[in-house]
């Protein structure tokens, strides 16, 4: 089954092979009915089963005897896969065709799709056991009891638990401890002697190996203790073993002098084997830095990989496990910006998300047409996706193009220059050391960089109106921009219409 379609399907899949397991499908032509199944049209010369003796014709070569029917059974070996049936030679080995219907006893290794035969549990087949944390008003509400189970809810006896204590209070901080057991042979390790309260919360954790299986955190009621059920599954560490599919966004963010990317991917482990990733690495676009991952209250997280990217760390028990990290890019000056990524294998989706003003463009190699949408605060955005088909099952690496970016005047530096000039000549001639420059030229420079400067500044203005230079750019430039236009100090033809407009005020 392609991933795509796996990761499509999410819990669906899971739902439906349960309904298989209860619900068999057609029997193929000539098979007897097995348990209560006997709905389907028997084939001519069939004899009815469970009813009275009526059938008349021979039966097909290699048909077991059935009770009550007229006809002697003929002799003959059973087809590969077909149940025993009273009076009948033993079926002969082999797997079981699709939507055969429950065995007292497996009979070969059964073919993917196969509803559950008793006593032969398999991975992969089957609804998932669900983890829950729940109150017991028959514990005393100091107590904590935590079973551990298999996949199959048997009990696993001495191993050993951890049980995670967080305190937390204003006024004191946080502060954290924790308490060991070991599981009975009910599988149940007991915690006594707790704290309840809003300040305390608790964790029951444990390992197998390479992976950690762990309960949602919770605190303890005053109306009774918490009885906690975790289960603990087979892990694998090769990805081609598992059945995980990943989803993923970019979402970008123009800064000041960066570019600010957020990454969120969704792991789909529709298996019943945890998985504990081996060198899984996100290819991130070259000078990432500033990388911060998310917070989760589970040790599966994405950790920082010099020279190559973002790398999965921790266990991915069935189920779904969503991760988050940050990272920034720096942002030279100019109007396009060029970003390369490589999913991780088995990503069957990706969408890129820029929040952009007007002006700017988003493209991405392969991927659909861009489209314009509204983002979580309000913001335009402009969005690209891809999923996987039938000939590509996963995503590989991929060019992100950003287009129309604004880059900072040159104004502001030329104004700045001549201030600096009109300042070292003011300088020069006050010490007598410079007559070149007359008066007049001085004035006329003085002017002309007072109008770049507050040219510059209504420019800065609307930059930060349309959302093209963020609050810190515009406060930085604004300052340097007033201290350049105090440095120059207005022209007398300013100074004369600020001195009659206040005139004119008065």
């Amino acid at each position: 089954m392609k991933l795509a379609a796996l990761l499509l399907a999410g819990a669906g899949l899971l739902g439906a092979a349960a309904a298989v397991a209860q619900t068999p499908s057609a029997l193929p032509p000539g098979h007897p009915a097995v348990g209560k199944a006997a709905s389907s049209a028997m084939p001519a010369g069939h004899p009815p089963l469970g009813a009275a003796p009526a059938a008349t014709g021979a039966l097909p070569p290699g048909h077991p005897a059935v009770a009550g029917a007229a006809a002697p059974a003929a002799t003959g070996a059973l087809p590969p896969g077909h149940p025993a049936v009273t009076g009948a030679a033993p079926a002969a080995e082999g797997s079981m065709p699709p939507g055969h219907p429950p065995v007292d006893a497996p009979s070969g290794a059964m073919p993917p799709g196969h509803p559950t035969v008793a006593g032969a549990a398999k991975p992969g087949m089957g609804p998932l056991p669900e983890d829950s944390v729940v109150p017991a008003a028959e514990l005393p509400n100091t107590t904590i009891e935590a079973q551990l189970l298999d996949p199959d809810e048997r009990p696993i006896a001495g191993a050993d638990v951890r049980l995670g204590i967080m305190f937390q209070k204003i006024a004191e901080g946080e502060s954290r401890s924790e308490m060991h057991g070991k599981t009975g042979p009910d599988g149940i390790a007991r915690f006594n002697g707790l704290k309840g309260g809003t300040n305390y919360s608790y964790r029951v954790t444990t390992r197998s190996g390479p992976a950690e299986f762990a309960s949602s955190p919770f605190p303890l009621k005053d109306s009774g203790g918490m009885r906690v059920k975790l289960h603990v599954y087979p892990v694998i560490e090769s990805i081609n073993e598992t059945m995980v599919g990943m989803r993923g966004i970019f979402y970008i963010e123009t800064r000041d002098d960066v570019f600010s990317i957020e990454g969120i991917f969704r792991v789909l482990n529709l298996g019943r084997t945890a998985w504990v990733p081996r060198d899984i690495v996100l290819g991130l676009p070259d000078g990432f830095k500033a990388f911060s991952g998310g917070e989760t209250m589970f040790d599966s997280r994405v950790v920082a990989l010099d020279g190559r990217g973002a790398k999965l760390e921790g266990t991915f028990p069935p189920g779904q496990r969503d991760l988050n990290f940050r990272f920034q890019v720096p942002k030279a000056a100019e109007t396009t910006a060029v970003f390369r990524f490589a999913p991780a294998p088995r990503t069957v989706e990706v969408r890129v998300i820029a929040v952009a003003s007007k002006a700017m463009g988003l493209d991405v190699e392969g991927f659909e047409a861009t489209q314009s949408g509204t983002g979580p605060s309000g913001d335009h955005v402009l969005v690209s996706r891809k999923a996987a088909g039938r000939s590509d099952p996963q995503l590989g690496p991929f060019v992100v193009t950003l287009t129309g970016l604004s880059v900072p005047g040159p104004g502001r530096w030329v104004a700045a220059l001549i201030a600096f000039g009109i300042a070292a000549a003011g300088g020069l001639a006050a010490a007598g050391k410079w007559r070149l420059v007359s008066p007049a030229k001085l004035e006329s420079d003085r002017s002309r960089a007072c109008n770049l400067l507050l040219d510059e500044l209504v420019q800065l203005t609307r930059a930060k109106e349309r959302g093209e230079v963020g609050p810190r750019t515009h406060e930085q430039t604004r300052r340097q921009l007033l201290d350049a236009l105090a440095r120059i100090g207005l022209p007398k033809e300013a100074k004369k219409s600020r001195r009659l407009g206040k005139t004119a005020a008065t």
